[in-house]
């Protein structure tokens, strides 16, 4: 979600030799003189023709590593009854409140809300939980509980479990009110993820769980063979309300009408599918509200299969929302200008771990805790700054829509405030600022990558922070936060130490 830019009063021009030179205070450093070749793994060293970069791979070089996506099974035969806590549809008060600070009807907002926060009191505690739950045997002679939970109105609903205690070999399940749209977590999962949580400073003990569509989702808890209900303590004190079904590619929030007309479909350019297989939609939450954002799966030199993940600090600025992302791969359209979602498209689960972050840059990097779905390509990125006047593309998903692509070029590098309404334009080299020819960007867009060709390839160069371009402004300018800056900083740690990056 592109943030919201505020009026400037002066733009300060930064010359075209200010961006071709520079070192280790923010702005490109000079090109190394170092052989061009391939050095550790797919790795290139830098040159004047040839910058440093990390090369592109497709998953078909892990094969051998590869792992299928898991695929919960159906619920079984003689579950536990769930019993139904009911919300009331949000009043339309706090309804029009909600799709206000979701930026409907404007270009530009903070980052695309998709959902909202709602208490439940009935489950707000441990022990009104466990009551809920109302534990029984089952005919495997396990502990199981069960409830479910709807929020009138919603069109998908995620459910956030706060936990004390819970055996490692226990089974956390949550579907919808039809028995669809499962997902499943053990103990050790949930307990992982709250153990990453508190590592990073989190004080809370709060579990997301994946959205489900329509208005209503079931929880159920399977404890392990010779567990006992006693060893569980956990509440469902609130959850996210969400006016988008994010499982099915004809919402209307989502498509008709959302994502503007002069946005470019990206499967009708065939010179970026390969880019378009590193793309994920990202869903996550924030003190319960629901977010859109895009980010792109990242190469190593290493050839490693590590699911780096790049996105904007705006969008994950925290562990709690890092724990809560959900990617969609492949959410794009089966053809061209078809309007129909891919029967390819993959959701993933469990989260990420927040690795680094800056407000320099507005950059999020983060180590997504499931391996992504077979068929992604890992994407390449040039770790120098390109030239003023270079051809650039972004791969995104504005308002959460199939990925479009928008082509354009960099104007000039600019520095922008860090701020719920930034200014951008300012003196500085952080951000490159890139008019739009082809297509454009908008809130939901955030985070995605910068594409910058070199010879026959696509390498990332950094990823959106704000911008004031649409299809109703072509001439108006997006920002993108360089990743060089923090490749040097801190990213060449996970991505490799590239020869004449640095």
């Amino acid at each position: 979600m592109r943030r919201q830019l505020q009026a400037f009063t002066l733009a300060v021009l930064l010359s075209t030799g200010l961006i071709a030179c520079g070192g280790g205070d923010g702005t490109p450093s000079d090109p190394a003189e170092t052989p061009v070749g391939p050095t550790n793994g797919p790795a290139t060293g830098g040159s004047t023709n040839s910058p440093p970069r990390i090369e592109p791979y497709d998953d078909a070089v892990l094969a051998a590593k590869s792992a299928a996506v898991p695929v919960a099974a159906p619920r079984p035969a003689g579950s536990p009854t769930a019993p139904l806590v009911r919300l009331a549809p949000l009043p339309p008060a706090a309804m029009d409140a909600a799709l206000k600070s979701a930026g409907l009807g404007h270009a530009n907002n903070t980052r695309r809300q998709v959902g909202a926060a709602r208490e439940l009191p009935a489950s707000s505690t441990a022990a009104a939980t466990t009551r809920l739950l109302g534990w029984q045997r089952t005919a495997e002679g396990r502990i199981a509980g069960a409830a479910s939970f709807r929020s009138e109105g919603a069109a998908s609903v995620r459910l956030g479990l706060n936990v004390g205690r819970l055996p490692a070999g226990a089974l956390v399940r949550v579907s919808g009110a039809d028995g669809a749209d499962v997902a499943e977590f053990s103990g050790a999962q949930v307990l992982d993820s709250l153990a990453r949580d508190r590592r990073a400073g989190a004080a809370g003990h709060m579990f997301w769980l994946p959205p489900v569509s329509g208005p209503q989702a079931r929880l159920d808890v399977i404890l392990p063979p010779g567990a006992e209900a006693s060893q569980v303590e956990l509440s469902v004190p609130l959850l996210s309300h969400l006016w988008v079904d994010l499982l099915r590619g004809d919402d209307v929030f989502l498509k008709n009408g959302r994502a503007d007309t002069c946005n470019v479909d990206a499967m009708c350019r065939s010179e970026y599918l390969d880019e378009s297989r590193s793309v994920a939609r990202m869903v996550f939450v924030s003190e319960g509200s629901s977010f859109l954002c895009t980010g792109t799966l990242m190469a190593d030199t290493a050839v490693s299969g590590t699911p780096w993940f790049l996105s904007a600090r705006h969008c994950i600025g925290d562990q709690a929302a890092a724990s809560s992302l959900v990617t969609y791969w492949f959410y794009r359209s089966s053809s061209c200008n078809s309007g129909l979602l891919s029967r390819s498209s993959v959701r993933l689960e469990g989260g990420a771990e927040l690795l680094y972050q800056s407000s320099r840059t507005d950059t999020a990097f983060l180590r997504l805790a499931a391996r992504p779905p077979a068929g992604v390509q890992f994407a390449g990125s040039v770790l120098t700054a390109p030239n003023a006047g270079s051809a650039v593309a972004g791969l995104h998903h504005p308002v959460g829509d199939l990925l479009k692509v928008s082509l354009g070029s960099i104007s000039r590098y600019v520095g922008c405030t860090a701020a719920d309404e930034p200014s951008c334009d300012l003196a500085g080299l952080e951000f490159a600022r890139v008019i739009w020819s082809i297509g454009t960007t908008e809130s939901g867009s955030s985070g995605s990558a910068l594409f910058h060709r070199i010879g026959t390839r696509d390498y990332v160069h950094g990823h959106l922070y704000a911008g004031r371009a649409s299809c109703r402004a072509p001439a108006e300018a997006d920002y993108y936060g360089r990743l060089d800056i923090p490749y040097r900083e801190a990213l060449y740690r996970y991505l490799g130490d590239v020869p004449g990056a640095r």
